[in-house]
């Protein structure tokens, strides 16, 4: 499927329906949450897509319950292990087996009390996976598919060495997506950054594609870059790039897929990042930079990535240049120029695709504080 298309300034509401009322995400996928090493005996809330979750780690086991005790609506989150295989609520002990969610005892009202057994009371459970160093939740109705169907075929490899960050921003996730899949933010956003500072800059792209995967379950950014100065009738000539950019082009290929992956390939190592929705208007930052080492070379890459990549790329370019531009952005309404084909065509295809998950209605969001 070819998505080379005209961009327009039609308003996102009227041609991306679907797209412009996932606020709060969209359902039907597995979504990363925590790095793994965050959650240990404690049980830690998390929220995604609007519902509040309680993270629960059992012996090698990490389970996942809704945040909500039947009862009283005290959160799960804030009770005790008392036993093996359950969460006990805080406020009167009525007690919950992880595996299914089903009351198993009321301790204030004795070991024969009427509202155990025959599945009377049952807290929402969701399917779990750790992979990646990171716990992954699915959200959705019906069964979870294979998490393995989902992730990039990066993190699957039996030799990948991969290091998550994770951390909860301002911003709507779709923008944080869009920001991701824009061709052309970083030729002008990023010229500057520490991390790629002695590497050429192609000053623009032509013939800018997003074209679908031969399995159907990616969309594949293509372009081809102009490097050097141009000319500006207005203006002048621009880049002004020093003498001091001489490692070769800076180019970045990378692919999109729902919910909300991005995964661009840099020389040497993948870095995926995943946009996972929390509340209206807050989303998680999800950075896995992986590689494919053995022996000593996992040790030194795990300290190129907790120094020179933590800091360069993970905290300048994707914290500070572009969580600020995700937070200030306020669009639609927006003027949309060529290199915004790559928008547009993920906008398509994930109102096409999303289309195909179960429909089921998203809990009331507040509205974001601006």
């Amino acid at each position: 499927m070819d998505t080379h298309l005209a961009a327009s300034d039609t308003g996102v509401e009227s041609r991306w329906p679907r797209y412009q009322g996932a606020r709060a995400g969209v359902p039907g996928y597995w979504y990363p949450t925590v790095e793994a090493r965050r959650l240990k005996g404690r049980p830690l809330p998390v929220t995604l897509l609007g519902e509040k979750i309680v993270l629960v780690r059992d012996g090698g086991s990490v389970w996942a319950l809704n945040d909500r005790c039947p009862h009283r609506g005290v959160p799960l989150s804030a009770g005790r292990r008392e036993f093996p295989g359950t969460l006990t609520c805080i406020y009167h002990g009525w007690t919950y087996r992880l595996r299914d969610g089903e009351l198993a005892a009321a301790l204030t009202d004795g070991p024969d009390s009427p509202i155990c057994g025959k599945a009377v009371v049952r807290v929402k459970t969701y399917a779990t996976e750790e992979r990646a160093g990171v716990i992954w939740v699915f959200v959705g109705e019906g069964p979870a598919p294979p998490l393995e169907s989902e992730l990039p075929a990066e993190l699957l490899e039996e030799d990948a060495v991969a290091i998550p960050m994770i951390e909860e921003r301002e911003g709507d996730w779709r923008l944080a997506m869009e920001n991701a899949v824009d061709e052309a933010h970083a030729r002008y956003l990023h010229r500057r950054t520490p991390f790629a500072f002695f590497r050429r800059f192609p000053a623009f792209q032509t013939d800018i594609k997003m074209t679908a995967s031969a399995d159907g379950q990616w969309l594949e950014r293509s372009s081809k870059a102009v490097f050097g100065p141009q000319t500006f009738a207005e203006v002048g000539v621009w880049p002004k790039d020093g003498p001091w950019r001489r490692a070769g082009g800076q180019m970045v290929v990378g692919r999109a897929r729902l919910p909300a992956t991005w995964v661009a390939h840099h020389k040497g190592w993948t870095d995926c990042q995943i946009f996972t929705p929390t509340t209206e208007g807050r989303h998680l930052m999800v950075q896995i930079a992986v590689k494919r080492v053995r022996g000593p070379g996992a040790l030194l890459w795990k300290l190129r990535v907790w120094t020179y990549i933590r800091l360069l790329h993970r905290i300048i370019l994707n914290r500070w240049e572009d969580g600020f531009i995700v937070t200030a952005m306020n669009a639609p309404p927006e003027r949309l120029f060529r290199p915004d084909i790559a928008i547009i065509a993920w906008r398509n295809w994930c109102e096409r695709l999303a289309v195909q998950q179960p429909a089921r209605p998203l809990p009331p969001m507040p509205s974001r504080q601006d």
